[in-house]
């Protein structure tokens, strides 16, 4: 994804959070998108103080979802994929494996794109792609902030302040998003002749910015009463040809729930968030040889997905699974990260009992 899209889909995850409003576009047409009052009164809290701490630093999102890319630069050494292929070769069998970690089931992009017959085929992944490790440790660095900063008293040099743990919280929005862009994930060429991977992103991009209130100079969204980035008031009506309309329909049409199972809620297989990306980096390669099939280098040059007019259709109904599914991974994993303090507070509270007594 690009500045503005990684931006899109972290603001979009912190509304899925809020309770349910009549105010502003998303209130007004999808009032089932909102998803906090439908939590226990336990994730219910949780997710309203985490709104409350985030909403205060909408104006960092553009800047700080990019700092991945702007700053540390690690997609330049493999930490914003998970590139898997199918083995080519004797010694490539070999070492391939199933990944046997699954997505749950309110995320759309296996139901609509995949086959169910290759979820036990067997992929090859390089050592040097990192992005579900990147998206764990982000989530213990995150906890282990908050634990600090909830320890030490006001004015402590070595207190982290909201600032940075905003920071951290929207660059692990970025590597979740990464993981569910499907060119990230497929060890294949898209940045060459035709271009696929900057065309697919870069679409998302100009499709925000032709829809939503967006100021180039500072880089921020303007946003509406209910606090969510705001459309072109004149274009509410033509929004709704949109396919970014059609990511909060399907979001709408669908919940999830934190206190339910874990296998229900980050899939099969899945104790923490490293499995659960994993299990998502699968999805989205199984997902980009369904959008662009393997094919001769002669065939797969011609492909330009901007301008063919199946791939054009096919990038449409991709891009809508793709970008909710990213928007709900984000606003789950979020949740689970704060309250993962909580988590470990209670466990460290319980063993120096049973220490002490």
């Amino acid at each position: 994804m690009k500045s503005i899209g990684h931006a899109w889909v972290a603001l979009m995850a912190l509304e899925r959070l809020k309770a349910p409003k009549k105010d502003g576009y998303i209130g007004r047409n999808f009032r089932s998108f909102f998803l906090g009052s439908s939590f226990n009164p336990y994730y219910k809290e949780q997710a309203e103080r985490f709104v409350q701490f985030f909403d205060k630093h909408k104006d960092a999102f553009v800047q700080g979802a990019w700092f991945p890319d702007s700053v540390i630069a690690d997609n330049l050494t493999g930490g914003h994929t998970f590139k898997l292929s199918r083995p080519s070769n004797e010694e490539e069998e070999k070492e391939a494996k199933v990944i046997e970690n699954t997505t749950p089931g309110h995320l759309s992009c296996r139901r609509q794109f995949v086959d169910i017959s290759r979820l036990k085929e067997k992929v090859c992944a390089k050592d040097k792609y990192t992005l579900p490790d990147r998206c764990e440790a982000l989530s213990h660095a995150i906890r282990d902030m908050i634990l600090i900063q909830r320890h030490e008293p006001k004015g402590s040099d070595i207190m982290f302040n909201d600032d940075q743990i905003t920071l951290y919280f929207l660059m692990l929005s970025h590597y979740l998003a990464d993981a569910h862009v499907p060119v990230h994930c497929d060890t294949r060429d898209f940045y060459t002749p035709p271009k696929i991977h900057p065309d697919m992103e870069g679409c998302w991009d100009d499709e925000i910015k032709r829809n939503y209130l967006f100021d180039t100079k500072r880089k921020v969204f303007d946003y509406g009463l209910d606090g969510a980035p705001e459309l072109y008031h004149d274009k509410e009506e033509g929004f709704k040809s949109s396919f970014l309309y059609e990511v909060l329909d399907v979001l709408s049409k669908r919940g999830w729930n934190p206190a339910g199972s874990r296998s229900k809620f980050l899939g099969k297989g899945n104790k923490k968030v490293y499995d659960y990306v994993k299990a998502v980096c699968f999805d989205s390669y199984l997902v980009s040889t369904w959008f662009i099939p393997e094919l001769s280098k002669a065939e797969y040059k011609k492909i330009r997905i901007l301008k063919d007019e199946e791939y054009k259709e096919k990038l449409r109904r991709m891009s809508v699974h793709v970008l909710a599914d990213a928007i709900d991974s984000i606003a789950m994993v979020w949740l689970l990260t704060w309250d993962s303090y909580n988590k470990l507070k209670e466990e460290a509270d319980k063993r120096r009992k049973e220490i002490k007594g």
